[in-house]
């Protein structure tokens, strides 16, 4: 049956499967054993026994088979040896994937779906693709958990043996990858060899069949048939990763020979007569050498200009030069240049709008442009603002501010910064960022995130932009997928905040321009409807006349006008009787 299952015998009946001859079973075990990279001896000895045993992809190993085509009518191409290519590929790179059941008795769906974007991440990483998760059964991939007779016909058979299966790109149930619901599924890498099957590992297999991808008689290959752990950490072995290329393109920048680098060639224009009557001369038009190994990314490219200058036509003998560019050869390298903080350049401590708030370590911290103020138990710490970049070295150095700043639950400090979004370790940018803020699963077209913060009411992380607000699920790292929402939720604060956080007092605050709410959390909306200003309160600035709160100015007027009237109402009496003596 294993040979038969596995594309090494032709599938057929019992009685037809007596009648072969034994010369066909020792061909069938020497494939298998050539597969397998162990002794190619033709009967089954003990490396081939425990060939047998060990866990595997329940997709047949021979390219000749239809199984796990999404129509089984695809006629695939022949056997190589290295990587191998089946079926059909997907028609588009922005695939969707869905997981079908979140209800899983020994696991817990958010940590599946970290490990199965973590597993489509090491694909997106090798090749030009892109992977979206989506709530729908649309989905390019939908991914099942099931057991034993799930309904596409390829049984699962409890623990060990058959771990899970995946069908080839196509309509229908093409893409998708099912998993055996009895395995021992470990979810943490750390956890592998505890008596489980890593997911992860399993997770980058099977996804390489919903790719495209066969198996691969390469040794240590992803593609491997038989269970094997992933220990890549993002990347491919070489020959899965030329496999993908060779389907989708490469997802690195490849860039060929270039003749100029690190010098300019000399530009002579050609002598051409001219003359002081009549001249018809093209303005000379200009073109650009781009310089790709320059790939700094706190710069911008460097362009070099030539100009070509067009024939001139003319009815005289005089000549005229050109002036040509000078030449350089082995120029210094470019250095964008430093930003040199001036007087002019610090933001006002008590009379600014804040670009980000974030409680850090427990103290606050206020950013703004490419300055930040720490506030502790004892108030504004003196000498503040600061450059943020004497802090946090690797922000880009030509940023202007920072979008939002939060402390997420892993205690690091996560910067927004446009359409990116970096990660700290303390002061020290974690490998593998910055990351686009797609990663997030936020959607292509925001250019900012306004504010994050995680809310204390319930703990969760929440992002805002706009009109929209995310909540975020710090276990996948994705936002969860029944949003955006519209910010109307949150009554009384209205679009395009500054900042948002939680302060020692367990209360929320919301900050746009400068004044701020404060929020009451059980019921949803601020407690006063008018900004109060930001300096007195949080930088402790002198209040000026027109910063008094305005529940304070209107209880001022009251007092004052209540003071008059019964001042006035005590002298009505003596001027009555005083108007009364004059009239008599």
């Amino acid at each position: 049956n294993y040979l038969m299952n596995y594309g090494y015998l032709p599938k057929s009946d019992i009685e037809t499967g007596n009648l072969r001859t034994e010369s066909q079973l020792r061909d069938a075990i020497r494939n298998l054993q050539s597969f397998g990279n162990i002794p190619v001896t033709g009967v089954i000895d003990q490396q081939t026994a425990n060939l047998l045993k060990k866990p595997r992809c329940g997709v047949p190993d021979d390219q000749d088979t239809t199984d796990f085509y999404a129509n089984n009518r695809y006629s695939p191409s022949r056997r190589h040896k290295r990587y191998v290519i089946l079926g059909p590929k997907w028609d588009h790179t922005d695939l969707t994937w869905s997981l079908v059941n979140h209800s899983m008795p020994a696991l817990d769906a958010g940590q599946v779906r970290r490990v199965l974007r973590d597993a489509l991440n090491v694909w997106e990483r090798n090749s030009k693709l892109t992977f979206r998760e989506v709530n729908s059964d649309k989905a390019d991939i939908q991914v099942m958990f099931a057991s034993g007779n799930h309904g596409d016909g390829y049984n699962f058979d409890g623990i060990g043996g058959i771990l899970a299966h995946a069908f080839y790109p196509g309509g229908g149930r093409g893409g998708d990858a099912h998993f055996d619901d009895d395995e021992k599924w470990l979810i943490n890498h750390n956890e592998d060899g505890n008596g489980g099957t890593s997911l992860m590992s399993v997770a980058v297999h099977e996804f390489g069949h919903s790719l495209g991808l066969g198996h691969s008689s390469v040794r240590d290959s992803i593609m491997g048939p038989w269970y094997n752990t992933y220990k890549e950490e993002g990347q491919l072995p070489e020959d899965d990763r030329l496999a993908i290329e060779q389907i989708y393109g490469t997802g690195r920048k490849l860039w060929g020979h270039n003749p100029h680098r690190h010098h300019y060639q000399t530009h002579t224009p050609p002598t051409q007569p001219t003359t002081t009557t009549t001249t018809t001369t093209e303005r000379p038009t200009r073109r650009r050498i781009y310089y790709p190994e320059r790939r700094d990314p706190t710069r911008r490219p460097h362009w070099t200009w030539y100009p070509d200058y067009a024939k001139t036509t003319t009815t005289s003998t005089t000549e005229r030069t050109y002036p040509t560019r000078p030449t350089y050869t082995d120029p210094e390298p470019e250095h964008p240049r430093k930003h040199k903080p001036t007087k002019s350049d610090k933001p006002s401590t008590c009379n600014t709008s804040y670009d980000s708030i974030s409680v850090i370590r427990g103290e606050l911290f206020i950013f703004k442009d490419r300055y930040f103020w720490r506030i502790g138990e004892r108030g504004l710490h003196t000498g503040y603002p600061h450059e943020i970049r004497l802090l946090w070295k690797e922000i880009p150095e030509d940023f202007t501010h920072v979008d939002a700043v939060y402390e997420n639950k892993d205690l690091q400090i996560v910067f927004f910064i446009g359409k990116n979004y970096y990660v700290f370790n303390s002061n020290r940018l974690e490998r593998g960022y910055p990351r686009p803020l797609t990663d997030l699963g936020l959607p292509d077209y925001l250019e900012k995130i306004d504010a994050a913060m995680i809310w204390g009411h319930n703990k969760k992380t929440y992002f805002y932009s706009g009109t929209q607000y995310w909540g975020f699920d710090e276990e996948i790292k994705r936002v969860e997928l029944d949003y955006p929402r519209d910010m109307s939720m949150w009554k009384g604060i209205g679009y395009n905040i500054d900042a948002a956080f939680q302060w020692t007092d367990q209360r929320t605050y919301f900050f746009k321009g400068k004044g701020f709410w404060k929020f009451n959390d059980r019921k949803m909306k601020v407690e006063h409807r008018e900004l109060k200003p930001s300096a007195p309160v949080w930088m402790r600035c002198p209040r000026t006349s027109n910063e008094v709160d305005p529940p304070k100015r209107r209880d001022a007027l009251v007092a004052f006008s209540s003071a008059h009237i019964f001042t006035y109402s005590l002298l009505l009496p003596t001027i009555m009787l005083l108007s009364h003596a004059i009239l008599c």
